[in-house]
């Protein structure tokens, strides 16, 4: 179900109606005054042992404001209206109260207010005039605080302020100007105590509302978040698969391949041929390195990419990596340099992966930075001790918008730079994925045509040693 929350309470089916204040869907309705009962019950059950106590309590107005007539206003008092009271307290530990509630509290305001009245009218003066006021109290008292509906409050606010008037003007009279004043207060107060009825319980049904729409919603989004992770889980999990698959005719190719190249059975015959092989070679090693990388990150995706840690010389790992594509940087006159630290660190970590996030990233700077550009390794440390290793090239950068598009699997910026080298977008997504494996995170900060930096965070727990002295920096 969909939500607008400027106008929640007018959601299709769930209106509330203006002048009931029902729910236009009779089931929900049900449901809220079952829930709203149980929320209320506590302060319901205080209110009712309340009004109860000081019903009793006035008692000892009527021994000083009415002598004459005190045995019988006590006999209403406490006879009449108290155990009326009491019965309703009791009847909310039952389990029909939730059946009959509404009735049961309409029923404690009517014989509390009818009380009032019967005083009225059997009180010499000036009781008869001056009694008038519990009926306030009573009508205020449940009107705000005892739950009853407000339709069903107001109807007895009414009916008790209706059923006065008889008193007061023939049954038990008192002078017209005392009918007028006490009527003007207890009109407007009954006015008052209905409005305030209303626009509690208004706001009640309301918030009810609002937060069951919440509920729904969250109900959707985790049913949504669900079907994703387990799209997601199915993706890697079929993307690992068909590596498996793909990986063994791959290495089939490439195993053939290097006994073409390497003439193990004789020449291939033509040069062509040769420079075929060598295509096939080619082409066959690239895109076992994208299955690798496929690999990897669904696994990783799902859990199942295990660390396997060793204590690694890691300006040993990254020499190595440069090595390994200095010739392809210098196809693209590239300088290719690493600035040493003062101590060789020692890292526990997952050599292979690592190497593997070095060669990514070195490769990616190589393949994105222009003829007579510079691709750089460097090490630092941050303010919360964490070992730096920074890759920093001058090449074309990466739009600010896009930086943290380029973490996400299989996306790739526009450009026609970028375009024309390609790629499969995974690159910059494993970095980040075995980084995290590894406790640290990865910091891109790039400018367009200016260049890019990633950072690889490591924890300082994983510098196990940096007592070996480094030489100097190194190209």
């Amino acid at each position: 179900m969909e939500v607008d929350w400027k106008t929640a309470v007018t959601v299709p089916g769930y209106e509330i109606r203006p002048l009931t204040l029902r729910f236009a869907n009779a089931e929900f309705e049900r449901q809220f005054a079952f829930d709203h009962l149980d929320r209320a019950i506590v302060s319901i059950r205080v209110f009712l042992l309340a009004g109860a106590v000081l019903y009793a309590l006035f008692g000892i107005l009527d021994a000083s404001v009415l002598p004459q007539t005190r045995d019988t206003i006590w006999m209403i008092r406490y006879l009449g209206v108290t155990p009326v009271l009491i019965g309703v307290y009791a009847l909310t530990y039952s389990p029909i109260f939730k059946h009959v509630s509404q009735f049961a509290l309409g029923m404690a305001m009517f014989s509390a207010g009818l009380g009032i009245i019967a005083m009225t009218a059997v009180a010499e003066a000036p009781g008869n005039a001056l009694y008038y006021a519990g009926l306030i109290m009573v009508v205020s008292y449940c009107l705000n605080l005892i739950r009853l509906r407000w339709t069903n409050a107001a109807f007895l606010a009414i009916l008790l302020t209706l059923l006065y008037q008889p008193v007061a003007l023939w049954i038990n009279p008192i002078e017209p100007h005392l009918v007028l004043s006490n009527n003007f207060f207890l009109v407007m107060s009954t006015g008052v105590g209905i409005f305030s009825s209303y626009v509690h319980e208004l706001y009640i049904r309301r918030d009810y509302l609002h937060a069951e729409m919440l509920k729904l919603e969250k109900k959707r989004t985790d049913e949504l978040l669900e079907e994703s992770q387990s799209a997601s889980r199915a993706k890697s999990e079929f993307l690992g698969i068909m590596s498996h698959e793909l990986r063994t005719p791959l290495n089939a190719i490439l195993g053939f391949a290097e006994i073409m190249q390497q003439r193990m059975f004789g020449p291939v015959g033509s040069e062509r041929y040769a420079g075929y092989v060598d295509d096939i070679h080619s082409a066959a090693e690239h895109l076992l390195n994208i299955i690798s990388d496929v690999l990897d990150l669904s696994k990783a995706e799902v859990g199942k990419l295990v660390l396997e840690e060793e204590d690694v010389d890691i300006i040993e790992l990254l020499e190595s990596c440069l090595r390994l594509l200095r010739e392809q940087a210098g196809e693209g006159g590239i300088r290719l340099s690493i600035d040493l630290p003062q101590n060789r660190p020692i890292l526990r970590v997952d050599s292979r992966l690592i190497k593997q996030v070095a060669i990514n990233l070195l490769g990616n700077a190589i393949k994105f930075t222009q003829n007579g550009g510079s691709v750089n390794v460097s090490f630092g440390s941050d303010s919360e001790g964490r070992f730096l290793i920074n890759f920093k090239d001058s090449g074309i950068g990466i739009a600010k918008e896009n930086l943290e598009k380029v973490m996400e699997p299989f996306v790739q910026v526009e450009g026609a730079f970028a375009r024309k080298h390609g790629g499969t977008g995974l690159g910059l997504p494993l970095v980040k994925r075995i980084t995290e494996l590894h406790d640290g995170k990865v910091v891109l900060d790039s400018e367009l045509g200016v260049g890019t930096t990633v950072i690889i965070a490591l924890p300082a727990s994983r510098v196990v040693n940096t007592s070996a002295s480094a030489p100097k920096a190194a190209e």
